[in-house]
């Protein structure tokens, strides 16, 4: 009963992980394209923008990490 709930919860985590990912990568190609259209910005808002895709990136990355870490232990068990 214990190791059914803990797989149970698992891919609940796989699937929400998975979501969070897709999600945090589309938010960055949203910000990157609004880098990469010409409008009048400051340099200062474009740093920000590249900096806030870079951190999205990364976060996405880690959970799709964690995707795989957990697949992986949902397999052996």
């Amino acid at each position: 009963m214990d190791q059914n709930k803990q797989v149970k919860n698992q891919r609940n985590k796989i699937k929400d992980f998975t979501n969070y990912g897709y999600i945090l990568l589309v938010l960055s190609v949203f910000l990157y394209i609004g880098v990469i259209i010409p409008e009048e910005r400051s340099p200062f808002q474009i740093y920000v923008m590249m900096g806030s895709t870079f951190i999205l990136l990364c976060l996405s990355f880690t959970f799709f990490l964690l995707v795989t870490k957990y697949k992986k232990q949902c397999e052996e068990q």
